[in-house]
């Protein structure tokens, strides 16, 4: 800046030429010059701004054109509220400061609303007249926005129903809203001092050493569920979740925690565990009910009695299907867990299986779990498990979208296959029920090396009922 005010044409201003500055203004132009804060100088009735190195950056883009100029042309969109302050040190020659004080201004970044401490002091002319007003100034706009925001945090973490509270490493509570008063029962003044293992039953002890352990070394902890200590000695079910505490020199110093009773959720899963086990119960009971009922009425000869094994496997098969579902949230299963339990029954060490982790609707389960009873079925009769050395390639993959998925089925080391002049119930219950259960399309081939299956259907196709 002392290069841009000593080339500065001077002489069309009512200051006039360098040459001519009276000693008073050279001696405010040294010293702001030579200060380290942000400072502007004011002279003459028309208020020309001249200003250091340290305020520059705080105009924006009305630097440098400002510096020689009256300030209502540079700081128009905030002339009605400095004037009357520049004007008071001007006429009276006080010294006007205040913190914090906000300024409307435009600098380039669109309109904003800042904030400054200021300190409007006079220079004094030889007359004793205020010939200038020497501004020092120093922007908290930073620092302000910070603060709101930590009013809002404040405010935030004192009204939310979670509790919230934080701790050194040594686990000493330093904080405790009243979330945390609600929860635990204590109250901050009870708390903030003491050892948070005060909230920790005595066989999860091990557990919070270790996550303050983890936390100190900078690890991060995932959220995670957990029981707390209440005051009157009772528990309570919370998703936690622990954050490490900074100093400022970023070295961790504490943990803050967030806990949140989840007390209905947990009584909500007990309920839905409890429920599922009884369906599981009806169910079973139905199938064995029809088990039975089938036994009874084929009963007249062997024909009749392969029949009713076959169809008990078959119902067997079945019942595998809703266990899945029932081990689950009855709507989905994974598509692995799927093709393992319906291949319960057969050694795992002849079965290839590859694929992503992928989720299949309930009405795929069955319809799948049923598909690989029969195809496993004939393998074991006719196909690659029906000898040593036969083995069984399961594939399967996602298409693009993910809403449909192709897997095969694919037989080695068996018998050589012979076609079959017709189709039994086995081969139309995979294709029809595939095909149109699944809403996709189904390939059985009998090659001479062993089976395959190919399907391609939908994740979730429960829409095929409805049609």
């Amino acid at each position: 800046m002392a290069r841009l005010i000593g080339s500065f044409d001077w002489s069309r201003t009512n200051v006039g030429s360098l040459c001519e500055w009276p000693p008073y203004l050279r001696s405010a132009v040294d010293v702001m010059l030579g200060a380290n804060v942000q400072t502007v100088l004011f002279w003459g009735p028309q208020f020309l701004a001249l200003y250091n190195d340290a305020y520059a950056p705080t105009i924006g883009d009305k630097h440098p054109h400002a510096l020689g100029k009256p300030a209502c042309e540079y700081w128009a969109e905030l002339w009605t509220d400095l004037e009357p302050l520049l004007r008071r040190v001007l006429e009276t020659g006080e010294t006007v400061s205040a913190k914090d004080r906000p300024f409307y201004i435009e600098r380039g970044r669109g309109p904003e609303t800042v904030y400054f401490d200021i300190s409007y002091s006079p220079v004094h002319g030889d007359d004793g007249a205020v010939a200038g007003v020497f501004c020092i100034v120093n922007e908290t706009t930073e620092l302000k926005r910070a603060q709101d925001i930590e009013r809002q945090l404040a405010a935030i973490i004192a009204s939310t129903d979670d509790a919230i509270l934080s701790s050194d490493l040594d686990m000493t509570i330093t904080s405790w809203n009243r979330g945390a008063e609600r929860l635990y029962g204590y109250g901050a003044d009870e708390m903030i001092g003491r050892s948070v293992l005060l909230l920790i039953p005595e066989d999860r002890s091990d557990e919070e050493h270790e996550l303050f352990r983890k936390i100190g070394r900078g690890e991060h902890v995932p959220p995670y569920e957990t029981k707390r200590r209440r005051r009157d000695g009772t528990f309570v079910d919370v998703s936690l979740t622990v954050s490490p505490i900074y100093g400022g020199a970023g070295e961790i110093v504490g943990a803050s925690k967030i806990a949140r009773d989840i007390t209905g959720k947990k009584q909500f899963e007990r309920f839905q565990a409890m429920a599922m086990g009884e369906l599981k119960h009806r169910i079973k009971n139905i199938l064995s009910t029809v088990t039975a009922i089938a036994r009874q009425t084929f009963v007249n000869g062997e024909e009749e009695r392969a029949a009713a094994r076959t169809f008990d496997e078959r119902l067997a098969s079945l019942a595998r299907a809703h266990d899945v579902l029932t081990s689950g949230n009855w709507e989905e299963a994974d598509l692995r867990a799927v093709i393992d339990t319906a291949l319960q029954p057969y050694s795992p060490d002849r079965f290839q299986i590859n694929g992503p982790a992928i989720s299949v609707g309930a009405h795929t389960v069955t319809a799948l779990t049923l598909a690989f009873h029969e195809l496993a079925t004939n393998a074991a009769k006719y196909g690659a498990l029906s000898q040593d050395g036969g083995r069984v390639s399961i594939n399967w993959q996602e298409d693009q979208d993910a809403s449909r998925f192709v897997l095969s089925w694919k037989e080695e080391g068996g018998p050589n296959v012979i076609a079959p002049t017709h189709r039994g119930f086995g081969s139309k219950l995979i294709e029809r029920l595939l095909a149109s259960e699944l809403r996709g399309e189904v390939r059985l081939e009998f090659a001479p090396s062993g089976l395959i299956c190919e399907v391609d259907a939908a994740r979730h196709a429960e829409g095929a009922e409805a049609s």
